[in-house]
């Protein structure tokens, strides 16, 4: 007779197969606060980790039938639908296929996938927690619809992209049937042209939200817009401008991390509703991304405004940083590599002093000691491109090398987004070299 002590209840069974199927980061809504953002992001879409946890959750199925139907319980949890021109065979376009009931014939109107696909997507019985969605025609925004209405239940990411025209019908989709959608928590809608007050909107139909993301299209900039979400972490307005917005109309109490554009700002006004922005919600702030930046000088009240960022990314070839002060946490810097800024035209026609150099020299010597620099790049070759006149990349060489010698005086961590810092470049380089003229002179004593 078995021990009934060491019989474990479901429904702790069932916490422990949760996590042999977990799958870190990429089915997170929430992010750390502690360490660089910047090296940390890419954890949150790394297929590799999924499919990893994937392969756990078809082993276990092959247990038992109730591990069995839990396991299928559990399918499909992060899909994406992105049709190509060619036909696609991988398991993650045919699990996407299944999961939002791909089995209609085209010819099918947008309300006509309801009938064809809601047999299949019952049957399937699969909530997804992670879905990108590609609406490019009706067909994708058919299946949009019947997905929301069938299989969004569980869903708590949401990545939407699309052409310019089926923006307005998304959208409407999406506040109408929010009901449909209560676990959502990350929401990047990207492309679609806005009307009206669409910050209002979101804030009414998905008050949990953590994440939100609005990238391209339109936005009407509506002064009586307001944005209510009090457990947002991160906003990313990836728009021209912010004028025309009243961000004293938002509560945002959360708010750690924020991407805001900032264009032609000569003299750093403190009034723009960027600033403004910074001003009111900026004080929990942990990583700052600005964007659509030209010449633009931060002003200094902005270590003020945020005391408790520690990480900043832009372009530091045209934004200029303020000093900053010694008690202030900030230590991580991204930049972002802008070939067309003028400093990059500057470095191509010479300069002979720290007073001509480009800005990022300037910003790097008001860093401060012991940071750390990212440069937003997989490997330092692409810092100077590969079809640029060889004058021009030796002179930009050259400004690097600078730029290390500075980073070195102060202690400051120079790295690409693989970590390899410049220092181990030019060391990777010099072995290259010494290897290959090592090979010359083999060559040439032979041929003697």
């Amino acid at each position: 007779m078995s021990d009934s002590r060491s019989i474990l209840p479901g429904e702790i069974w069932y916490q422990i197969l949760l996590c042999a199927i977990d799958a870190p980061w990429v089915l997170d809504t929430t992010v750390p606060a502690e360490g660089c953002f910047w090296h940390q992001q890419d954890k949150y879409h790394n297929e590799a980790t999924y499919n990893l946890a994937e392969i756990y959750r078809r082993n276990i199925r092959l247990v038992c039938r109730a591990w069995r139907d839990f396991a299928d319980e559990h399918r499909f949890r992060w899909i994406t639908w992105d049709p190509k021109p060619i036909e696609d065979t991988s398991r993650r376009t045919r699990d996407a296929e299944e999961a939002l009931g791909v089995h209609a014939p085209p010819c099918l109107s947008p309300g006509g996938w309801a009938v064809a696909a809601s047999r299949s997507m019952r049957r399937t019985a699969a909530r997804p927690l992670r879905i990108l969605i590609s609406v490019k025609n009706n067909r994708d925004l058919g299946i949009l619809r019947d997905a929301v209405y069938f299989s969004f239940g569980k869903l708590t990411t949401l990545f939407i992209n699309c052409r310019a025209n089926y923006g307005t019908p998304i959208f409407d989709l999406l506040i109408q049937n929010s009901p449909l959608l209560p676990c959502v928590r990350c929401l990047m809608l990207k492309h679609l042209d806005f009307t009206g007050t669409p910050l209002a909107y979101i804030s009414t139909a998905f008050p949990k939200l953590t994440g939100m993301t609005l990238e391209g299209g339109t936005f009407p900039h509506n002064p009586e817009d307001y944005l209510i979400l009090p457990q947002a972490e991160s906003l990313y307005f990836d728009f021209e401008t912010m004028d025309g917005m009243t961000c004293s109309n938002w509560r945002v109490p959360s708010l750690l991390r924020l991407s805001v554009p900032i264009l032609w700002n000569d003299n750093g006004q403190e009034d723009a509703e960027v600033f403004t922005c910074l001003r009111l919600h900026g004080s929990n702030l942990r990583f700052l991304h600005v964007n659509y930046a030209e010449n633009v000088k931060l002003p200094p009240s902005i270590w003020k405004w945020c005391p408790k960022v520690t990480e900043i990314v832009t372009s530091f070839s045209v934004v200029s940083l303020p000093p900053i002060p010694s008690d202030h946490p900030v230590q991580y810097f991204v930049h972002i590599i802008n070939h067309d800024a003028p400093s990059h035209e500057l470095m191509a026609s010479g300069w002979t002093s720290h007073k001509e150099a480009p800005k990022l020299l300037g910003n790097v010597e008001r860093m401060p000691k012991g940071a750390l620099l990212v440069v937003g790049v997989q490997t330092w070759g692409a810092c100077w491109g590969g079809e640029m006149h060889l004058l021009r990349r030796a002179t930009i060489q050259a400004f690097w090398s600078l730029i290390n010698e500075t980073c070195v005086t102060k202690d400051i961590r120079l790295e690409n987004e693989s970590k390899q810092t410049y220092q181990e470049y030019l060391q990777e380089k010099t072995q290259s070299l010494n290897l290959s003229m090592g090979g010359l002179s083999l060559e040439a004593r032979s041929s003697a």
